[in-house]
């Protein structure tokens, strides 16, 4: 039986950087696609790249930086407004978010409603960044514990209360970017959704994988090599007290490895599927985690010259058939203006889950018909469009969820077997899946090192 140091499940932004921290050990990595990067996904075109999955990313001096600046990646700034949105089919991009009661075409009452329900969310993301905030001597760890129970305790509705109706479809489409209906979610995954690119201070996810974010995955693969197996569906992983067994299908045949540790860096669910070893009320815990399904379509264009939205990076759209439009030729708009252009559309929540049933083309079609009412310079213009279905999609708190047993475990310094990933976080947060991931690097390095001296 094959043995190593340790073995990494998954191979996304989590696994990714485990498997970074741990390069320097006998370590392999086990990913059940054919491709590395998860819900990082692009292909290029040209002198665009479609992005289909997700695509910010953080500033210098985060665990993800440190990876993509290791394996020579760029990142690019995004100029755009982030808060443009439709009402109706018309396009707005105000400069200020907190603008738009007075430039919006509404009725008294909705205004006052949009100003209302504006102040309730600024009060909650000003409370969410003091939430957020690392305490001195505070770990990552208990950081995120406590910033998770920030308004956990009521579902975004509640916070939010009911708006006239126009009003209460720009936050219900907002919200859907945590891949879940407002009345789901927990009021502080809605706030923290807000609190990305609001309340005076710069996004913490602010930038671009220069070629698309699919370079991630691309890259790491090429750079670990055939430290990586792709294909292979781990369907056991065993906690025997002196190593970890892992049972995985590749193409059809069974394997058996084991390791000193195994690092799992796979959605909760499937985690606690899996696992043998972990104790109940951590598999309780993980079991309890909740994902919601999400839909994009990756547009590129052939348009020759300027097009209204070049200033604008991302669209909120309450009453169409995506939630969000993201303009991702946005930060290659400085300069000399190249033909053509990327775009991509999104929809969460309860209309993602319906439009799971439909066939690729009918979605395509419905997603077209609503962007060409937006934008209708884009007719006849539309030289591509993909469609990629992210069935577990982006993880999100319910109210009440008590996720302190899994961090817990976590900080039990015996673990063999070690739980990292998107869902550490609201909105499956790369950093802090990533933050996840070098916590229990760290953990494994300094187990290793304990029972090499002990062996000398």
């Amino acid at each position: 039986m094959e043995h190593y140091d340790a073995i990494i499940v998954g191979g996304g932004p989590a696994g990714i950087t485990a498997a970074w921290a741990l390069r320097d050990r006998r370590i392999l990595v086990l990913e059940a696609g054919d491709r590395l990067g998860g819900r990082l996904k692009s292909v290029p075109r040209g002198d665009y790249w479609i992005n289909l999955g997700g695509h910010l990313f953080p500033e210098q001096g985060s665990h993800i930086r440190s990876v993509m600046d290791d394996l020579g990646l760029g990142v690019i700034d995004i100029p755009g407004s982030k808060f443009a949105m439709t009402l109706g089919d018309q396009l707005y991009r105000n400069k200020r978010i907190e603008s738009y009661p007075f430039t919006l075409p509404m009725t008294f009452k909705e205004r006052v409603g949009l100003i209302r329900a504006g102040l309730r969310m600024l009060g909650g993301v000003h409370g969410w960044r003091r939430a957020m905030k690392r305490r001195p001597n505070e770990s990552e760890t208990d950081r995120r514990a406590r910033a998770a129970t920030y308004l956990g305790d009521r579902t975004f509705r509640e916070f939010l209360g009911t708006p006239p109706e126009r009003v209460d479809a720009i936050f219900v489409s907002a919200a859907r970017r945590a891949a879940s209906e407002i009345d789901d979610q927990a009021a502080g995954v809605g706030v923290s959704l807000f609190g990305a690119v609001w309340s005076g201070g710069k996004s913490s996810m602010a930038l671009n994988l220069d070629g698309g974010s699919g370079r991630l995955g691309d890259a790491a693969l090429a750079a670990l090599g055939d430290r990586v197996r792709l294909g292979a569906v781990v369907t056991r992983v065993v906690d025997e007290s002196d190593n970890v067994r892992i049972d995985y299908d590749q193409g059809g045949e069974q394997h058996t490895v084991s390791a000193e540790h195994v690092v799992l860096a796979i959605p909760a669910t499937v985690a606690a599927r899996v696992t043998v070893g972990l104790p109940a009320e951590v598999v309780n815990t993980l079991r309890s985690v909740t994902y919601g399904p999400f839909l994009t379509m990756g547009i590129l264009t052939s348009e020759t010259g300027p097009a209204r939205y070049d200033d604008i990076y991302a669209v909120t759209t309450p009453g169409q058939s995506f939630d969000m439009l993201f303009n991702h030729a946005n930060p290659l708009r400085r300069g000399p203006r190249r033909p053509g252009g990327s775009l991509m559309v999104y929809s969460g929540g309860a209309p993602a889950a319906d439009m799971m049933r439909l066939t690729d083309d009918e979605v395509r079609d419905i997603y077209l018909t609503d962007l060409l009412r937006i934008l209708p310079e884009l007719e006849g213009q539309i030289a591509e469009a993909i469609v990629q279905r992210w069935d577990i999609g982006n993880v999100y708190r319910r109210p009440g969820m008590d996720f302190g047993p899994v961090l817990e475990y976590c900080r039990r310094p015996a673990n063999r077997i070690h739980l990292c990933g998107d869902y550490f976080a609201e909105l499956g947060n790369m950093e802090i899946a990533a933050g996840s991931a070098v916590e229990a690097a760290s953990s494994i390095c300094g187990s290793l090192a304990q029972s090499s001296a002990a062996r000398t």
